[in-house]
């Protein structure tokens, strides 16, 4: 089962945007996989959308919230 693990920062996208941004990746790797002869797999994927707390994820080093 393929998973899709995305992290964000706490609060930064709405139920809405995270549905479309799950909805947009899944059908991303379901094509590839489509394109490359592994067949529909769109059912088997998961995808995580993980909302790290303020001061709880890096970007270039440096602790960001």
């Amino acid at each position: 089962m393929p998973v899709i693990r995305v992290t964000v920062p706490g609060n930064a996208w709405s139920k809405e945007e995270k549905a479309e941004i799950a909805s947009k990746l899944t059908d991303g790797l379901a094509n590839v996989a489509e394109t490359s002869g592994k067949g529909d797999i769109k059912q088997f994927i998961t995808v995580h959308i993980l909302e790290a707390s303020e001061g709880g994820y890096a970007m270039g080093g440096n602790v960001i919230g």
